[in-house]
């Protein structure tokens, strides 16, 4: 089961105007329109289903009207009128009412924008038809594009290291490693393992760990210990031991969740591995230390790393780094 914020499709089936089955399964990897009208034949409903089928190319066919009329009545409807989006009979109005389109047994004109993943990313309730269907198409569109930029989250990311002293709340930490314990791994064998180090006893003998550029790391509230070992992930042909690739996908579920929440997630390689695997009975392979903290301590960083902290952010060209053969 998919954990959004977003509130997911009901798991439904009914009855298309041909008598077939239509279910939520149909609405996956593509963005659809649902919406639900109380009766067939009627002025309201009519022009709602004519307004979404003059647009039905612009929502790339992905239209479904449901009301709680019989396969005859939607069919009779559909021919009748020219409707080119596809219709479903709800008689009990049970999906209406999973979809809070209905209350007390009575149908509430509703519409909702469904995503790829089933998610309800926008609804209306007691609609107005006129010009409905256009706004709808509105917000189709907008959401469709928002969805297609890069996560702003990932854009935002950077290695700064003018962290503040400041101390982050256990529940933010957590969700921080909840988002990295997210990430897929070979044959899910989840082979990171964290180690969170916050009380000032163990941060001091961190610090002893780390190289002199990372000199920045002491002002750090929050250092997270990442580790692994050969026999927790996947040992393939060719010497690809998995353990490595699937802890670092999961430190970039991190760091990205970190950005989004206004954190600073910088892991580093400048350390003495063999010390920390020590000082804190590790047995494995360290593959970074993550200072945790929020922005705004610049005032701490050398010439070198101020200029780098506030200069524009390198990137080698992707033409580079990628082929598209």
């Amino acid at each position: 089961m998919i954990e959004s914020r977003y509130r997911l499709i009901p798991q439904f089936t009914l009855k298309d105007e041909d008598g077939n089955d239509f279910s939520w399964k149909n609405l996956l990897g593509k963005y659809s329109v649902v919406y639900f009208y109380p009766k067939a034949n009627t002025p309201g409903c009519t022009m709602e289903g004519l307004d979404f089928t003059k647009l039905i190319d612009e929502f790339n066919g992905n239209v479904v009207g449901i009301s709680p009329d019989s396969c005859n009545a939607i069919s009779s409807f559909k021919s009748k009128k020219g409707l080119k989006v596809k219709l479903l009979s709800d008689p009990e109005k049970t999906v209406a009412e999973q979809f809070g389109a209905a209350k007390d047994g009575k149908l509430i004109r509703s519409t909702f924008i469904v995503d790829p993943w089933g998610r309800i990313r926008k609804e209306w309730l007691k609609v107005s038809v006129n010009g409905h269907a256009e706004e709808v198409l509105e917000e189709y569109r907008k959401i469709i594009q928002e969805d297609n930029e890069i996560n702003d989250s990932i854009l935002l990311r950077r290695a700064l290291r003018g962290v503040r002293p400041d101390p982050v709340d256990d529940e933010k930490i957590e969700k921080l490693i909840r988002a990295a314990h997210l990430a897929p791994s070979c044959m899910n064998k989840q082979p990171w393992r964290f180690i969170v180090v916050k009380s000032q006893e163990n941060l001091e003998k961190l610090h002893t760990a780390l190289s002199e550029g990372n000199y920045w790391m002491k002002h750090a509230p929050v250092m997270i210990i990442v580790y692994t070992d050969d026999e927790l992930g996947c040992q393939l042909s060719d010497r690809r031991n998995y353990s490595l690739f699937d802890t670092g996908t999961a430190v970039g579920f991190l760091l990205t969740q970190a950005t989004q929440m206004g954190l600073i997630a910088h892991p580093v390689a400048g350390y003495d591995p063999i010390k920390v695997k020590e000082l804190f009975g590790i047995n494995g392979i360290v593959i970074t230390l993550i200072a945790v903290g929020y922005w705004g301590n610049i005032d701490i960083l050398n010439e070198k790393h101020t200029a780098v902290e506030l200069g524009d952010r390198m990137r080698k060209p992707i033409e580079e780094v990628c082929k598209i053969i």
